[in-house]
């Protein structure tokens, strides 16, 4: 364990505590890495009523924050979450150093404002892939086409990649007998798609997911609940050891979203020594595809072809799978995570002493 003293700011899309047994998404497994393998204290807002929230209340709530961390000394705030609850003036106006990690590709244009005043301040901006710069960076582009005057909308200074988790718990035994040609993980809302795989495959492959994290998302959800309710090869909401378990049976894994930062769910398949197959987005690309090392591991498809996944799941018959294992559990051990994390929070405090002493 850490001595470092670190505030962490914890949303679960589903309400859920940092200490549950289901992990709602990716953002949200890697603050319960941060709680398992260091010293901190959870500062928990709710997801769900946010939206209903006014300027003011969201105000009180960066106050009380600043004040927890005051209040416990606190040598590092780390925010994961891209609302201005977790990075707006008050958070960025404290003078503790604040860690902030990206894990998606925020849709509202405003959060550049917010990251360079961060920046400006002495703070930090992490992201978890190159992938996901390209995105920030082609967005900013637009953003500064339109109002060149506006020196608020440019790519902020970023202070480098997080690998959001790491090879979890004992090392799996490679398994020779699969019950699914291709398994998939992934919330079940019209972004993730997990149903996708059924849908370009055969019903007979494994999908495991979960309730849709924000509200509006339910639709999706409603509707394939009303379809494969009977599926017995679909797993709902439940708890990650068990999701786990289910992966292991599958011969082969699918990324059905495009627009994933980095996968850890992919990270997860190939610690089994699961090949995976990448759907990739427009220009051809995947951000899974740094994970691991060696090409042989993975096959990147064009966007939704089914052709293409049906050729990709024949083509891993004969991999080897101890050797996907090995490698993965080499790139991404426990120990050198934490020793990453342990690097960007010193980075962190350095940059911000640097800027205000």
């Amino acid at each position: 364990m850490s001595t470092m003293k670190i505030l962490l700011l914890y949303r679960d899309s589903c309400d859920r505590e940092i200490t549950s047994s289901v992990v709602s998404g990716g953002g949200e497994q890697f603050c319960k890495l941060i709680d398992k393998n260091f010293d901190v204290e959870v500062y928990q807002g709710l997801s769900k009523a946010e939206q209903s929230w006014s300027t003011r209340e969201k105000s009180h709530i960066q106050k009380s924050i600043v004040k927890k961390a005051e209040e416990m000394e606190a040598d590092i705030i780390v925010s994961n979450f891209p609302s201005s609850i977790y990075n707006g003036k008050h958070i960025i106006g404290c003078k503790i150093p604040v860690m902030i990690v990206m894990h998606n590709r925020f849709k509202m244009m405003s959060i550049f404002s917010r990251l360079n005043k961060a920046v400006e301040k002495g703070h930090s901006v992490f992201l978890v892939s190159e992938h996901q710069k390209e995105y920030y960076q082609e967005a900013s582009d637009r953003q500064h086409e339109k109002w060149p005057d506006d020196d608020s909308n440019l790519m902020c200074d970023v202070a480098g990649y997080i690998r959001p988790s790491y090879c979890i718990g004992e090392k799996p035994k490679i398994k020779d007998k699969f019950n699914y040609e291709c398994g998939t993980i992934g919330r079940c809302d019209n972004q993730k798609k997990p149903f996708l795989l059924k849908e370009l495959t055969s019903n007979d492959n494994l999908v495991i997911t979960s309730m849709a994290q924000e509200d509006g998302q339910n639709g999706y959800y409603n509707r394939m609940k009303k379809i494969y309710k009977e599926d017995k090869n679909v797993s709902w909401n439940d708890e990650h050891n068990n999701l786990m378990k289910k992966l292991s049976t599958c011969k082969t894994y699918f990324s059905s979203w495009s627009e994933e930062t980095f996968g850890i769910c992919t990270l997860e398949a190939l610690s089994h020594g699961i090949p995976v197959i990448l759907n990739s987005d427009a220009d051809g690309q995947h951000a899974s595809t740094i994970i691991t090392d060696n090409s042989n591991h993975y096959r990147l498809i064009k966007n939704n072809d089914k052709d293409e996944l049906l050729e990709a799941i024949k083509s891993f018959d004969d991999v080897d799978r101890q050797q996907i294992q090995d490698e993965i559990w080499e790139k991404h051990s426990k120990e050198k995570w934490i020793n990453h994390m342990k690097d960007a929070f010193e980075k962190t405090i350095d940059t911000f002493n640097k800027k205000n002493h």
